[in-house]
């Protein structure tokens, strides 16, 4: 577990890096039908803040918890600054970072079940969300090297 929250530390440094770098240009976006880099940050940061620190904490209180697919991609962020959004991820990774550091052996056992993902234990749940941030990096980077037209 500590490699992942490690990883997991590591692509939250990358990807506020990567959008600090373009907060000038925050309203920015590679198509009409894609998000800016503000979009971006704020779903990153609901993400962090309602989905991933929640149901971690979920999984670890042993109540075998079931989730649906979480989705924020409807919301309208286009008023949430992106140094804020990034501040308030910052901070809800911090505190998953804590409570994945602070599991009994007993909790890093216990499970929830994803409507997508199937059984999982806190461990596979971080690993879901080290995948999500990669791909945002992996989009966010294409955009820079290869921005539209």
């Amino acid at each position: 577990m500590r490699k992942t929250i490690a990883d997991l530390q590591a692509s939250k440094r990358r990807l506020c890096e990567v959008l600090l770098s373009v907060a000038d240009r925050q309203d920015w976006r590679p198509a009409p039908d894609e998000w800016s880099f503000r979009e971006i940050a704020a779903h990153l940061e609901a993400t962090q803040r309602e989905c991933v620190l929640v149901r971690v904490r979920q999984i670890a209180s042993g109540s075998h918890p079931r989730f649906e697919y979480y989705r924020n991609d409807g919301r309208d962020f286009g008023s949430v600054d992106l140094q804020d959004s990034l501040r308030g991820f910052a901070a809800a990774r911090r505190a998953v970072r804590n409570v994945a550091a602070g599991l009994s052996p007993e909790q890093q056992h216990f499970t929830g079940q994803h409507q997508t993902f199937g059984e999982l234990t806190i461990q596979r749940y971080l690993e879901i969300d080290l995948e999500h941030d990669q791909g945002h990096l992996r989009d966010l980077e294409r955009y820079l090297l290869h921005p539209a037209s």
